[in-house]
């Protein structure tokens, strides 16, 4: 018995005559003339000796038993080439694309989302700028870098910014000292990150608001090295709730001081332009794949 080989052009026009409900309109969504659509069909059902589509005074009244049949395996067939010809234009793409993002990304994220975008865009060279968020967005803004994560803690966000993660930001104390942190002369010792970031910014500002004096005991860009120097007792801290890990605590009190509330943190994505570039796309959801990962 010979080979069988079915015409994918073929397939997908017979999808979309079913899906369309006629000759004419599907036609006209494939970019063909009816005349050349009807042949396809005609050949199809040549080939595989069997009538596809039934037909009542000329118009098409839904696939036949055989047709609905081949139905199935028509469009999964058409995924799987699509699919493929999508995977292989991707691996094409070359050249660059510039982001820029919050350096504790680069510690939490970063390694997990690589892999998961290089696996689509192998040959695209990526230039990556790890900043505070305000230095992000005045990059982005004067058009040196093509897409952006940063930390957010306005009250309103954006519509046409991408929120990857939205949670409480945390006044956090190592847990071995949540009790034995001192306020000399009700002075609080703060461990923070560096004057640029949001987060200290937001802290600090709450704390004027609420009256409460401070003074910095630990400074650094890392969540690393931050996440020790809270451990370790430096100071009091604000984290997002993601980032406390093992030995630090939510706190609402430190040396018999309330301390005041702190607004919501965000990471948000933003993209330079109107046009956004498909891998641009990938690479943000990559991340926020990621993210969703436990942070240890």
């Amino acid at each position: 018995m010979s080979l069988r080989h079915l015409d994918l052009d073929a397939l997908r026009a017979f999808v979309a005559i079913v899906e369309q409900g006629g000759f004419s309109i599907a036609a006209e969504q494939l970019g063909r003339t009816q005349s050349a659509v009807s042949l396809q069909i005609k050949r199809l059902e040549q080939t595989l000796g069997q009538t596809l589509l039934q037909r009542v005074q000329g118009r098409v009244d839904g696939p036949t038993a055989e047709g609905n049949a081949l139905l199935a395996y028509a469009r999964q067939m058409l995924r799987l080439n699509d699919e493929a010809c999508a995977i292989l234009a991707r691996n094409a793409v070359s050249g660059s694309l510039r982001i820029g993002l919050p350096e504790e990304l680069m510690e939490q994220v970063f390694p997990a989302a690589m892999p998961l975008f290089r696996a689509r865009y192998p040959r695209l060279r990526l230039s990556v700028q790890a900043e505070a968020s305000i230095v992000l967005r005045a990059a982005l803004a004067e058009g040196r870098l093509d897409v952006v994560i940063y930390k957010d803690c306005s009250d309103v966000v954006g519509g046409e910014l991408e929120v990857l993660r939205d949670e409480p930001l945390c006044w956090v104390a190592g847990e071995a000292y949540r009790d034995t942190l001192h306020a000399d002369a009700g002075v609080l010792p703060l461990a923070l990150f560096g004057e640029n970031c949001v987060f200290r910014m937001a802290a600090t500002a709450a704390l004027a608001r609420a009256g409460i004096a401070w003074q910095v005991h630990y400074s650094g860009s890392s969540t690393t090295g931050l996440r020790h120097a809270l451990r370790h007792g430096l100071g009091l801290g604000v984290l997002p709730e993601s980032l406390l890990g093992d030995g630090l605590l939510a706190v609402d009190s430190c040396a018999g001081i309330a301390l005041p509330s702190l607004p919501r943190s965000r990471l948000v994505a933003a993209y330079a332009g109107d046009s956004v570039a498909p891998a641009a796309h990938c690479l943000i959801g990559a991340f926020a794949e990621s993210l969703q990962r436990p942070v240890r």
